[in-house]
């Protein structure tokens, strides 16, 4: 598969269509959260407190309790009471949280509901907090659930009730209408999903997930590392005839008959993923000020998007050096911002 781009002409269209959606199916119905699904495969196996709504929003219920009511023991069967979740689920979350040592059960050995936030949880509670406002993480989490969520269904789906869905959530915030839409239509984009075919005003639109969408699902791999992984190989040419002569950036031609050519795009996915994900975990060292930390986040996930593009890549790596080369340079950073330097001179020279 080539190295793709994205259309913002359709994303636009289908992110207009989705909020449609989602505004239809509030009107039918108040948003209710049910129990019983999860994210696995790869969609929270390994992934951090997060990613799970009902922990996330657990313990943040117990940090306000805990500001309202200093010194007092919390009862996590009123938590399961406001989020409509049968009593018994309140000791589940109590037992899974103290596993976590995020809490500790007031009746010591015995199992209870009734808790209290340790030092790590409280420190836990900052950290979904921050998570919480984290554009890029977000926006990452949504296509990755999304996507699960759509292979969960049994038929075409109106896009919307998605929001009603227990994944909808990222570090104990709801997710946006304008996030899932986005997550939508990227998702239709890479082609891991598509509409049922053309939309009117009176027939809603329902989104259901293509064979490829249900590969990147089994593979375990979130949604960006498999659309990376299969742009790695390039584009794959089978040719019936005589070839010339052409000149394709990291590709090879040959000449004769029945001659297959792969033709890379000059950008080694991997390496790519690898500069991301490095200049994503240097960036609190930087000692950016918030305006530029968010315009730093924001080139990065562009670059991310887009970086598989030699021209593009080129611009955006130039305007993250702009912002944070510097820094990256410095002893601020050490060596790996050094390294990223390098790595990313390697990509785009």
């Amino acid at each position: 598969m080539a190295g793709f781009s994205i259309n913002h002409h359709e994303i636009d269209k289908f992110v207009r269509e989705i909020k449609k959606s989602i505004e239809q199916a509030a009107q039918r119905h108040q948003v209710n959260v049910p129990i019983g699904a999860s994210l696995s495969d790869g969609f929270g196996t390994h992934s951090g407190i997060e990613d799970d709504p009902y922990l996330s929003k657990a313990l943040l219920w117990l940090d306000e309790r805990s500001i309202q009511e200093p010194g007092y023991v919390q009862d996590l069967i009123d938590f399961a009471g406001r989020e409509q979740l049968p009593q018994e689920e309140a000791e589940s979350l109590a037992l899974q949280l103290e596993q976590h040592g995020l809490v500790r059960s007031a009746q010591g050995l015995v199992p209870s509901a009734e808790v209290f936030l340790t030092d790590d949880g409280r420190i836990e509670v900052r950290r979904l907090k921050k998570l919480a406002g984290d554009r890029v993480r977000r926006a990452n989490y949504s296509c990755n659930a999304f996507l699960r969520w759509l292979f969960d269904q049994d038929a075409p789906i109106e896009p919307g009730e998605f929001a009603h869905a227990r994944t909808a959530f990222f570090a104990g915030s709801a997710l946006a209408a304008d996030e899932i839409a986005g997550a939508g239509a990227e998702l239709i984009e890479y082609g891991l999903a598509e509409s049922e075919g053309a939309q009117d005003d009176n027939e809603p639109l329902r989104l259901r997930i293509t064979a490829v969408g249900t590969a990147c699902v089994r593979s375990g791999h979130p949604v960006r590392s498999y659309m990376d992984s299969r742009n790695t190989a390039g584009t794959t040419t089978n040719n019936y005839g005589n070839v010339i002569n052409g000149g394709m950036t990291g590709g090879v031609v040959s000449t004769g008959d029945y001659n297959t050519i792969n033709s890379g795009n000059g950008i080694d996915a991997q390496a790519l993923a690898n500069l991301v994900h490095g200049l994503r975990e240097v960036a609190p060292q930087l000692g950016l000020d918030d305006v530029d930390a968010e315009d730093y986040a924001a080139e990065v996930e562009t670059l991310e998007r887009d970086g598989h593009d030699p021209a593009q890549g080129s611009r955006i790596w130039r305007r993250i050096l702009r912002l944070a080369g510097p820094a990256l340079t410095t002893a601020i950073a050490s060596s790996a911002g050094q390294q990223l330097v390098a790595l990313g001179a390697g990509l785009y020279s």
